[in-house]
């Protein structure tokens, strides 16, 4: 390893000390020195800026971090900034030695700055697949989180919501599709260029600068083994020169559980029960139902949500340093009792410039998160929605009854977890340092970046006797304790040399990660009393302790190597090696290699005669991305506890339950992409469309093996997926007048994953529902047929003693009998695409907003379409069109008794339905107080708003929310009204 190092850094010098040596003196050392930074709009550097003194030849650009050092002949002499897709800047030097400049986007907007993983580049020169997030989504929307920003606003990136709630974290993020059967296919997150390993809940969306999100293998190369499903960079904002400048944001919200699945009425439902099961009736359901005094449990468990976020920054600096630091308050009340999240976030990012080749900076924050109580479960069994109507919610003296159903004391009282006493705050810092020292040798610099994460949760809970569970075990205490630490160390060579038309730049890292995480967890029951809550395990009749270590480490080595000739022609080559602890010694290293090709075609002689075309490029890449997939220690056998009884006593004994194997490696997604940058009439409508293919090999799978080693699986790389799909992005400038304006944004994505293997056999695991040639996730299951009818000739049926009103199962084989081999694959439960679009119309100082998103071909199994009652029926229902003699539907078969012998559903076959819907997800209406009336009161900004977010949904699905992932027991998404005010001073 030692020697490889070596080896690696005598290249690296051969390389930049032949590269220098093509460095030609732009001017002879003569006059004066001036020095700068030149950044964007959005206060990030502009990399390659070309500084040049008017009426003379040469000039120098600027580097990685925007600064640049200019030697000029006198005082008289004019600085010109250009920069393609900027307007060009001149500054007369005067007694000026340091100058700070701010470019402005030029019409055509072709050239952005763009963050692309450990330095920025010109959208002109990227050659991979790199998309951003609207600004107008990170500026200008309420969010609580920046999945919010994310959802339908990036071609190719998908957010699924896992359930609602208050803090609004539960959601899965993939992008280009599913590449891994088991492991995991969420993106790397890099916040402020170092890996975040923490909640999305904590980072405040207010301090965000910008996202951008690397698809292809060659823009995500850079990180390896991390960017095989693709790289969100987050970048905070930045101090800038100039006074400091305050801003406040401010906005409460009001939330609301959005159109439910109907379910019976009370008396529906003693109606229903009866004529399912005649005499089942229980004399505590028979007096409620006679007394009319119905509990109504949903009414009970929810509430009108609120919302409260406040945002105070204070950004500014001199010549010297920048800074920016900002508070943030959020709490929010969810829509189920004692679902509440309260977050308050501080950061300060400060960059200083301690000498004319040394920089320093750090970007810090720190996180206050207070998630404590237990709310209610809305759906699934023993939910607020879904329980007993018959029952009774309180006693006569106003608290909550333990066993609302007498006869049942199997239930619980849905409201109970309200009654637990829990505590569950977490503590958090994520702190990133830099410093950048500028070497000798003009262009070339070297960079140390550090980040450091430490997370504590503490999550104590305590069920006294006014709970079935806290009454049943004598009180009941959990207690768990959570520590987090993620390292990361960086170094970095940076080298960057124009010569003629020729631009190269190198970067070379060499990295260290380490991710370790500790847990010690407290069971107890048996208490003297409830008073103590969780502050009194020392007197408990049973103590359960256990405790956790997991630690892993990451090891890298990375070049990348970007050419450019007159801007045209682009080469990026990109190679990555990277050694992770959780594989065995035999490989744990692995090497990622990628290139990519562009072609900027609308600057070729040729175009300039299209005038409709104002930006075209073409852009192609190829290269390999890992994923680690596996968990800490997968590569040791593993032994169980097994105690056993010697004599009188227990003793501790241990059985085999996990084989070795030094072999596993890494997951390997091998990816081409193919993109097309345009923009027409001077930038009034820009776009990309991607074509990409990937597939992935060495899946981590267990493949079953003979028990008589002890264990039934081991774990191998024996699968293989592919992938492949489009991405388009559309933006517009439809109107430009002087008072109103509309612009658009629009995305298209389609993408198709499929099995290519599994074991190494050619078969399928039905066990699992993977089936070769098939896409991972599927609908596999018996195909619901409709009902038998009176007017069906029955003997024919493949289903033994049918009768009218059963659920017909298909016979998909046609062998005249239903059997597990009827069970076949039904319509996709991924998309057939997704798409978004957002409109912006601006009358004066008026502001419309509006974003819709959706998805299209999806088929999931409903549950509320379901028969979800047991025998006895001891749950609520949901309103269905039950087949009746008189009531012939195919819609749902007959409500019979299923405990003499009339089973119209045996086979359990559920229904599935088209569960696509469009969405209006943001509405966002704005008013921005002139400037000439501010500027008379020193207010730079002052803007008061109104949001609607989630109002309306257009969709076939029936269920709960079609877009929500749990639909047995998540929160479903609630709709929102927002009020808002922005000031800067």
């Amino acid at each position: 390893m030692r020697q490889f190092y070596q080896r690696w850094l005598m290249l690296l010098a051969l390389f930049i000390a032949s590269v220098g040596m093509l460095q030609t003196p732009a001017y002879a050392q003569q006059g004066i020195q001036v020095t700068g930074m030149v950044i964007d709009n959005t206060n990030l550097p502009l990399i390659s800026v070309s500084i040049t003194v008017k009426g003379k030849t040469g000039g120098v650009v600027t580097d990685v971090n925007g600064k640049f050092s200019i030697t000029v002949p006198n005082e008289q002499a004019v600085l010109q900034f250009t920069y393609v897709g900027y307007v060009t800047e001149t500054r007369t030097v005067g007694k000026t030695r340091q100058f700070n400049i701010t470019m402005a986007s030029d019409a055509k907007g072709l050239n952005e700055v763009v963050v692309v993983g450990y330095g920025t580049q010109k959208r002109k020169d990227i050659t991979g697949s790199v998309s951003s997030v609207d600004p107008k989504r990170l500026e200008n929307m309420p969010n609580t989180s920046y999945i919010q920003a994310l959802e339908g606003s990036i071609p190719g990136l998908a957010v699924t919501l896992n359930t609602a709630g208050a803090e609004g974290n539960s959601n899965s993020v993939i992008i280009r599709g599913r590449r891994s059967i088991s492991a995991s296919n969420d993106p790397l997150i890099i916040l402020d260029g170092i890996p975040y390993n923490g909640s999305s809940s904590d980072i405040n969306p207010a301090d965000i600068a910008t996202m951008d999100i690397l698809k292809d293998a060659s823009a995500a190369a850079i990180y390896g083994s991390r960017g095989a499903n693709g790289v969100i960079l987050i970048t905070t904002k930045k101090g800038v020169t100039g006074p400091p400048s305050i801003s406040y944001d401010g906005s409460y919200g009001i939330q609301k559980l959005g159109k439910l699945p109907q379910l019976f009425t009370p008396d529906q439902f003693y109606d229903f029960k009866n004529a399912r099961y005649p005499g089942i009736m229980t004399a505590s359901e028979q007096a409620i139902h006679d007394s009319g005094n119905y509990p109504d449990y949903f009414k009970m468990g929810t509430r009108t949500g609120g919302r409260n976020n406040h945002s105070l920054s204070i950004r500014g600096g001199g010549n010297n340093s920048r800074f920016f630091v900002s508070a943030n308050y959020l709490n929010v009340e969810g829509v189920t009792i004692n679902d509440n999240f309260k977050r308050i976030t501080t950061r300060a990012n400060v960059d200083v410039d301690v000498t004319k080749w040394l920089t320093y900076g750090t970007s810090t924050s720190l996180n206050y998160d207070d998630r404590s109580g237990l709310n209610p479960t809305i759906t699934g069994d023993g939910s607020i929605y879904s329980f007993n109507p018959l029952t009774t919610a309180y006693n006569a003296d106003g608290s909550l009854t333990i066993y609302p159903w007498p006869e049942k004391t199997a239930w619980a009282n849905p409201l109970s977890p309200t009654l637990a006493n829990n505590s569950d705050h977490t503590y958090s810092l994520f702190t990133t340092n830099y410093a950048v020292v500028k070497l000798p040798v003009p262009g070339l610099q070297y960079r140390i970046n550090t980040g450091v994460r430490y997370s504590s949760q503490n999550n104590y809970t305590y069920y006294g006797r006014n709970s079935k569970r806290g009454l049943e075990a004598l009180g009941e205490l959990n207690k768990s304790d959570n520590l987090g630490t993620d390292l990361t160390f960086e170094n970095i060579i940076d080298y960057n040399h124009s010569f003629g038309k020729h631009t190269i730049s190198f970067t070379g890292l060499y990295s260290y990660e380490s991710n370790v995480s500790t847990n010690n967890t407290l069971n107890a029951q048996g208490f003297p009393n409830d008073v103590l809550t969780y502050y009194q395990a020392n007197q408990a009749l049973q103590v359960l302790p256990s405790s956790s270590y997991s630690k892993r480490a990451l090891v890298s080595q990375m070049g990348r190597l970007n050419y450019s000739y007159n801007s045209k022609y682009l080469l990026t080559l990109t190679g990555r090696r990277d050694g992770a602890s959780p594989f065995g010694d035999d490989r744990k290293y692995s090497f990622f290699p990628s290139a990519a090709l562009a072609w900027n075609i609308s600057s070729e002689d040729f175009m300039s005669k299209v005038k409709a075309i104002s930006n075209l490029k073409l852009r192609l890449s190829y290269g390999s991305n890992g994923n680690q997939a596996v968990s800490p220690y997968s590569t040791f056998a593993r032994l169980a506890n097994a105690a056993y009884i010697n004599g009188t006593t227990t003793a501790a004994g241990y059985i085999p339950n996990k084989l070795g194997d030094n072999t596993l490696h890494w997951e390997t997604t091998d990816s081409f992409n193919a993109g097309l940058d345009i923009g027409l009439w001077n930038g009034r409508v820009t776009g990309t469309i991607d074509v990409y293919s990937a597939k992935t090999r060495d899946l981590l799978l267990a493949r079953s093996i003979s028990t008589v080693t002890g264990v039934n699986s081991i774990v191998q790389n024996i699968g293989k997926t592919a992938n492949k799909g489009i991405d388009i992005g559309i933006n517009s400038a439809n109107i430009k007048g002087a008072d109103f304006s509309w612009s658009s944004n629009a995305t298209f994505s389609l993408n198709r994953n499929k099995i290519v293997d599994l074991y190494g056999n050619g078969k399928n695991d039905t066990l699992n529902n993977w089936f070769i040639g098939q896409p991972i996730n599927n609908n596999f299951a018996y195909k619901y047929g409709g009902v038998w009818q009176t007017t069906d000739d029955l003997t024919k049926s493949p289903q033994p003693n049918t009768k009218a009103g059963f659920a017909k199962v298909v016979d998909v084989n046609g062998d005249g009998k239903i059997t597990p081999s009827d069970r076949t694959l039904l319509p996709n439960v991924e998309p057939s695409f997704t798409y978004g679009l957002g409109n912006t119309f601006t009358y004066r100082d008026w502001s419309f907003y509006i974003f819709v998103n959706g998805v299209q071909g999806v088929t999931k199994d409903n549950g509320t379409l379901s028969d979800n009652v047991n025998t006895e029926v001891e749950k609520n229902t949901f309103v269905k069109n039950y087949w009746t003699p008189t009531n012939p539907t195919n819609d749902y078969f007959a409500n019979a008794n299923q405990v003499t012998g009339y089973l119209p559903n045996i086979y359990n076959v559920h229904i599935f339905q088209n569960a696509s819907y469009l969405r209006v997800r943001d509405m966002l209406l704005s008013y921005s107080l002139p400037k000439a009336l501010l500027s008379k009161v020193k207010i730079s900004r002052l803007k008061i708003y109104a949001e609607a977010r989630n109002l309306f949904t257009v969709t076939p699905w029936k269920g709960f929310d079609p877009e929500l992932s749990d639909q047995a027991g998540g929160i479903p998404l609630q709709k929102e009204i927002i009020f808002g005010i922005n000031v800067s001073l």
